[in-house]
């Protein structure tokens, strides 16, 4: 009964992580920068095609803490279509992964001469593991855990978002993970209630021009579930000839970070650090993010050349229009 208990602790501890800090989706400190992983709507509204590769391992040195790998693009087929997709490798902590892909359509409306709303819809599939072989036991024999070694589950789902945006701002929702179809874990007492938890999120974010040089941008990031508490980030960015760019993140009751860019051509690299400030910094107090970028010019960008969204505006001068 002690080893069925200490396994049953730990199959929760790591429940409870996947739940509360991830909310069954990988956290992303670095949202300013890829915005695309936060809202299909994303797709096309830059007036380039974006590449990037990140890299998250959360709670740093602590054995079995969730690491996070992603590679994502999007690029406009014309002014108005956009297409997009993301693989990720999520390993939420020891016996716990998740693997998936979304492909996405969106479809731009031009509203005035400053302004655009578009509309993005993502086919997601993902496959979500529970390997009993990686718990931490002291009995490996326990009866308990016999009969049951891993699961594999593969389902699928949907990702909706909505985006308004102009030259200095973006403001749109997305909810992932729409249909909230089953996972099928047949360890759990009733696998019926075991399904794909709706998201909503919030997004939004506003550039401010000091002068020819140096700009302010300040953003913010909303997310929750019906079952789970409303998580915030608040995020102020300095840029400097759109070339190198640093500023800090506040995630209430949670972490605050920093995060530093750089671009060099096409090319653009960004770091940012975590500091927890929850109980969870008992593990580990460091949480490493890193994205690298490349950016690919587009010939048919004359409808999205109003957009704020991305790591870099190419051509400001077009605010004073």
């Amino acid at each position: 009964m002690k080893n069925l208990y200490i396994s049953s602790l730990l199959i929760l501890v790591m429940s409870l992580a996947m739940t509360s800090a991830a909310q069954q989706l990988f956290r992303r400190t670095q949202f300013p920068i890829n915005s695309y992983l936060v809202n299909p709507a994303v797709a096309g509204t830059q007036s380039y095609s974006p590449i990037y590769a990140s890299y998250r391992n959360q709670w740093a040195g602590f054995k079995g803490a969730p690491v996070t790998y992603s590679v994502s693009g999007h690029t406009g087929l014309n002014h108005n279509i956009g297409v997009g997709g993301v693989v990720y490798s999520d390993k939420t902590g020891g016996a716990i992964s998740r693997t998936g892909a979304e492909l996405t359509g969106s479809y731009s409306i031009d509203l005035n001469n400053y302004d655009a709303v578009s509309f993005g819809l993502s086919a997601m599939v993902s496959q979500f593991s529970f390997d009993n072989s990686k718990l931490v036991v002291y009995d490996q024999n326990d009866l308990a855990l016999n009969g049951f070694q891993a699961e594999n589950h593969m389902n699928f789902d949907a990702n909706f978002g909505f985006l308004v945006y102009g030259a200095q701002y973006y403001f749109g929702f997305s909810v992932p993970q729409l249909i909230q179809t089953k996972l099928g874990l047949e360890s759990l007492v009733d696998p019926g209630d075991n399904r794909n938890a709706r998201h909503f999120l919030m997004m939004g974010a506003y550039k401010y021009y000091l002068n020819d040089e140096w700009d302010i941008q300040g953003s913010g990031l909303v997310k929750f579930t019906a079952v789970t508490p409303v998580q915030i980030d608040v995020n102020v960015q300095v840029n400097y000839l759109d070339r190198v760019w640093g500023g800090f993140t506040v995630r209430p009751k949670d972490a605050i970070a920093i995060l530093l860019g750089g671009q060099y051509m096409s090319f653009t690299l960004n770091y940012s650090y975590d500091l927890t400030t929850s109980n969870a910094s008992s593990f580990s107090p460091h949480t490493h993010e890193l994205t690298i970028g490349y950016l690919i010019p587009r010939r048919d960008a004359r409808f999205v050349n109003k957009s704020l969204l991305g790591p870099r505006i190419l051509d400001k001068s077009r605010i004073r229009k």
